[in-house]
């Protein structure tokens, strides 16, 4: 009795954490797909949602870091277009003193940096969405 005991519930213990990583693992593939689709202007959204899924699994939560530095990255160059765009008019009707365009070219070269890094950290992130998909069957 004594050893089924000592197999059995090792056994279970690895059945739950495997039920535990495959949600985890769904819910970080559901979200990174949720800001895929999602529109420019609500991936900042979409973004903050990746940062939340709950992590405990070592593998998801790695997954998870890529993936929040990559969509925080691309979310913070969208942000940063959005004030951008937004003083478009205000830049086309010549209201804006050199001081507010020099602070305008900044943020919209910042934007573009951050964009691209983003970019270029999302192509791990999904190598690792994509392992976690083939793994749990997602």
């Amino acid at each position: 009795m004594k050893f089924r005991v000592r197999v059995a519930v090792p056994l279970l213990v690895g059945v739950i954490a495997c039920g535990t990583a495959k949600r985890e693992a769904g819910s970080l593939v559901a979200a990174v797909d949720r800001f895929h689709r999602a529109e420019n202007s609500a991936k900042p959204a979409r973004a903050d949602e990746v940062a939340v899924v709950a992590c405990r699994d070592a593998e998801v939560c790695e997954a998870k870091k890529l993936c929040t530095d990559a969509t925080g990255q691309m979310a913070a160059g969208l942000r940063l277009s959005s004030e951008v765009q937004a003083k478009m008019s205000d830049l086309e009707a010549g209201t804006l003193d050199r001081g507010e365009v020099s602070a305008l070219t900044a943020k919209l070269e910042d934007a573009g940096r951050l964009h691209r890094e983003g970019y270029h950290a999302m192509l791990a992130c999904d190598g690792k969405v994509t392992a976690l998909r083939l793994k749990y069957g997602l």
